[in-house]
C-alpha cells in the first residue's frame, strides 16, 4: 500500500499508539488519579504551546478540527456582535473555497440578523476567516487584516508543518492530521480576546469549552506534535509527472505552496475514475477534502478560478514523513501507466 491521502487523515504514529493503550482519570476529579491526569494535560498544553509559540493559557482542546472551527468562528462572531450592539451589522470576510467546517458556521451566521458574510475585505470587516494552507491545493495564505479586525485561521493542514502567521488571533488545529488519533483538536485564542461559548456544561477550560477532557487523545496529540518530522523530497519527485505526461497540470494559485499537498489535473480524464483505478493498484489518493459531500455544487478549484474540466480531472496527493522516496518513484510510474491506460480507453 502507498498511502498518499494524509490531508484527509494520517496513520497513527507509534508513540501516540503507546499512549492510547493506557487509561487515565477524569482531570476534574479531586483524587490522586484525577490530579495526575490534570498534571499530564498541563504538560501536554506546554508542548502544544511550544509548537504554536504561544502561552499555555491560550490553548483550548476540542473534539477536532470541525468543532475548533465552529467554536473559533462563532465564538468570536457572537462576542463581537455582543460588544457592538444589536443595531450594528458585523461584516465577516471569507473565501468561497474554504473548508466546509469553515463555510458551515459562516453560512449559519449569515442566516442570522446582523451578520454579513462576503469574500470582500473592507475597512469595516470585523472578522476574517481563512485557511492557513488550502486543503485542496496546498496554497499558503498571506493576508493583512484591517486595524481592529480579528483574524481566524484554520490551521488543520499547517499545524506542526508551517509556522503560524504572527497576526493570527485564533488558530485551529486537528490531531489526526499529524499522526494523532481522530476526535481531538484545539484552538489557540489570543489572551486579549473573549470567545462566547457554543457549548455549556461543567465549566472546564474556563467555561469556553466545557466537558470532560479526552486525556488520552490530548496526550497522544501533544506527543505526536512534539515528535513530528518534516517530509523530504516526496512532492518534488511526484511533481515531475507534469513533465513526463502530456496535458498534466499542477493546480495552485500562489507562489507559496505547502510541500505536503500536490493537486494535479490530467486533461480528458475524470479524477474519480483515476482515483478508483489507482486504489485498485494499491495507491491511495483523493479528489480533495473528504468533508465535501454535496454533488452538483461548484468545486473549490472552480471557486479558485480553474475551469470545470480542470477541476473534474484533478486528483490530490498528500504526504507525511511516513512516506518514502521509494514510494514516490513507484507511485509516479503507476500514475503514469494508469493515465495512459484510461486515455487509451
Amino acid at each position: 500500500m502507498i498511502y498518499f491521502d494524509n490531508a484527509s487523515t494520517t496513520l497513527l504514529c507509534d508513540k501516540a499508539k503507546e499512549i492510547l493503550q493506557h487509561s487515565y482519570g477524569n482531570a476534574s476529579s479531586p483524587h490522586d488519579y484525577g490530579i495526575k491526569s490534570e498534571r499530564l494535560i498541563k504538560s501536554a498544553v506546554k508542548d502544544i504551546a511550544s509548537v504554536l509559540s504561544c502561552k499555555s493559557n491560550e490553548i483550548i482542546f476540542t473534539s477536532g478540527g470541525t468543532e475548533s472551527n465552529n467554536l473559533g468562528i462563532m465564538g468570536a462572531a457572537f462576542a463581537l456582535k455582543s460588544a457592538r450592539g444589536k443595531d450594528k451589522d458585523l461584516h465577516i470576510m471569507a473565501n468561497k473555497y474554504e473548508h466546509p467546517s469553515v463555510i458551515g458556521p459562516l453560512n449559519y451566521l449569515a442566516s442570522l440578523p446582523g451578520f454579513y458574510v462576503s469574500s470582500e475585505l473592507t475597512e469595516n470587516t470585523a472578522l476574517i476567516c481563512i485557511s492557513h494552507v488550502n486543503s485542496e491545493t496546498g496554497d499558503i495564505a498571506h493576508i493583512n487584516k484591517p486595524k481592529g479586525a480579528i483574524l481566524f485561521v484554520d490551521g488543520a493542514q499547517a499545524f506542526c508543518k508551517i509556522k503560524p502567521p504572527n497576526n493570527a488571533d485564533i488558530y485551529s488545529f486537528s490531531g489526526h492530521k499529524i499522526h494523532a488519533p481522530m476526535g481531538i483538536g484545539g484552538l489557540y485564542v489570543n489572551n486579549s480576546l473573549s470567545l462566547k461559548p457554543i457549548l455549556y456544561g461543567g465549566g472546564q477550560q474556563n467555561d469556553i469549552r466545557p466537558g470532560t477532557e479526552n486525556v488520552a487523545s490530548i496526550l497522544a496529540m501533544a506527543t505526536a506534535a512534539k515528535h513530528f518530522k518534516p517530509i523530504g523530497n516526496i512532492k518534488d519527485i511526484l511533481s515531475e509527472i507534469v513533465n513526463e505526461v502530456p496535458d498534466a497540470f499542477i493546480n495552485h494559485s500562489s507562489e507559496h505552496v505547502s510541500p505536503y499537498i500536490l493537486n494535479i489535473s490530467f486533461q480528458g480524464l475524470r479524477g474519480e475514475t483515476l482515483t478508483s483505478l489507482l486504489s485498485s493498484k494499491g495507491v491511495y489518493v483523493s479528489m480533495g477534502s473528504a468533508c465535501r459531500t454535496k454533488k452538483g455544487s461548484r468545486s473549490p478549484l472552480e471557486e479558485m478560478g480553474f475551469n470545470r474540466e480542470r477541476a473534474e480531472s484533478a486528483i490530490r496527493l498528500s504526504f507525511s514523513a511516513m512516506n518514502t522516496d521509494e514510494e514516490a518513484y513507484k507511485a509516479k510510474e503507476i500514475i503514469k501507466a494508469s493515465v495512459a491506460e484510461l486515455r487509451r480507453l
